[in-house]
């Protein structure tokens, strides 16, 4: 399905060529949240609120098979974040995708200051708004809030949506065995947002690597951004820096190196971030938070790590500490056919500082990951 790796070029040049001018020759902010949003995630939304326009904060809850409640539940938190009555339910829904050519919601965005996309099915967020990818009327209107410099912020499908092409659904193992498809991992047009690379959610708590390596490798899209739940990216589009803020990270993924045959994705670059760690959008390039200290690997040399559950709740996260928190060089995840290699490449570092709750928060860089399939 190279044409996918088509799309989101298209898109990208689409975006680069009609947006604001400045270094990336696109304007505004982007708050990309995991999901798993609750009162632990006022970090999040008090990001997302700093960086509005004048004028209300647009909540849509088309994502949610009950979008009208799920927008009211969305305008009560932000109102709660914001300690005044500053949100206001937009009602664009799957059900009535003409609403996304009337004019008269299309001037309510515009009169919005800042967007906020709920959670629930990425893919009724496109019907609702982008229905066959066209550029609607409230699709033109959210590109315009972005021109003005204004924030679209969104959580669990509200970020899966950000990118184009989007992954749909799909589980690690089925993506393993099927690729990418209605078997494997679906993809489909996105909103179109973010231009830099595949945006997922629910990361490491749902163990979507294995489905995001899969779409990085059959799109051509070089950088993948696994989202997880309490956490959220913040991304200055003028800029193409994208910081990470919230208690559970983002897992960077890197496909310069990628090399895949038959059941087996290698040398895809890894890096797990914490809070305060910033990554450029355009090269790839990892900055740690200030006030972090290097962590070197503890102890003697000792075999390679172990691990069942391959795609367990927080096992990659899981075997990357222990990488550093031993002299271990490599782990070894597996699950039935599905396994992965996680090694520490030659320019591989971790860094640690304290989290707001004072618990200590380790990052690191520069690691390989190699995926493989055992066929018959």
């Amino acid at each position: 399905m190279r044409h996918l790796a088509c799309l989101a070029l298209s898109a990208l040049l689409v975006s680069c060529s009609s947006l604001g001018s400045s270094a990336t020759g696109l304007s505004g902010s982007l708050v990309i949240a995991g999901g798993g949003m609750s009162s632990r995630s006022l970090e999040v939304r008090e990001a997302f609120l700093a960086r509005r326009l004048s004028g209300e904060v647009g909540v849509i809850g088309a994502a949610s098979s009950g979008p009208e409640a799920s927008a009211a539940r969305g305008v009560r938190a932000m109102n709660e974040a914001a300690g005044a009555e500053v949100a206001v339910a937009l009602p664009f829904n799957a059900g009535e995708p003409e609403l996304a050519d009337d004019p008269a919601l299309a001037a309510k965005i515009d009169g919005c200051g800042a967007l906020w996309f709920t959670g629930g099915s990425q893919s009724r967020i496109v019907e609702a708004m982008r229905p066959g990818g066209r550029e609607t009327l409230a699709w033109r209107a959210c590109v315009r809030l972005l021109e003005r410099g204004g924030v679209i912020g969104g959580s669990s499908a509200g970020a899966a949506m950000m990118c184009d092409p989007m992954i749909r659904r799909g589980r690690s193992a089925n993506a393993m065995r099927a690729g990418v498809g209605p078997e494997g991992v679906d993809l489909g047009a996105g909103m179109g947002f973010f231009p830099w690379g595949i945006v997922d959610q629910h990361f490491l708590e749902r163990g979507r690597f294995g489905r995001l390596v899969v779409a990085l490798g059959e799109t051509g899209i070089r950088l993948g951004w696994g989202i997880s739940e309490d956490s959220a990216i913040v991304v200055d589009r003028t800029t193409g820096w994208a910081e990470v803020i919230g208690s559970s990270g983002l897992a960077l993924f890197d496909m310069r190196e990628l090399q895949v045959s038959e059941g087996r994705w290698e040398g895809v670059g890894l890096s797990l971030l914490s809070s305060g760690d910033r990554v450029n959008a355009l090269t790839g390039e990892v900055v740690a938070t200030s006030g972090s200290t290097a962590r070197a690997p503890l102890g003697e040399p000792e075999r390679a790590l172990v691990m069942e559950g391959l795609f367990n709740a927080e096992a990659l996260k899981q075997a990357v500490h222990q990488l550093f928190d031993t002299h271990r060089e490599r782990a070894l995840l597996r699950d039935g056919a599905e396994g992965a290699l996680l090694r520490r490449g030659a320019n591989a570092r971790a860094w640690v500082r304290q989290g707001a709750s004072g618990a200590e928060q380790m990052s690191a860089a520069g690691l390989r990951l190699d995926l493989y399939r055992i066929t018959e």
